[in-house]
């Protein structure tokens, strides 16, 4: 998933499947409705690695 966030405008060109592009307001209703694709270990290790702020470090 990525996420923008307070973006003045967002322009997507050619967003293929399986890429979704959701509004936020979709958001919530349209991933409730799709089945997990990474195991919960997976889950938790990416989670960890995207808090960690030398991930996103120069």
């Amino acid at each position: 998933m990525i996420s923008v966030v307070h973006a003045a405008k967002l322009t997507v060109k050619n967003a293929n499947s399986p890429v979704l592009v959701l509004d936020v307001g979709h958001l919530g209703r349209t991933l409730s409705g799709l089945s997990p694709r990474l195991l919960p270990d997976q889950v938790t290790r990416i989670y960890e690695v995207a808090r960690d702020p030398r991930t996103w470090s120069g």
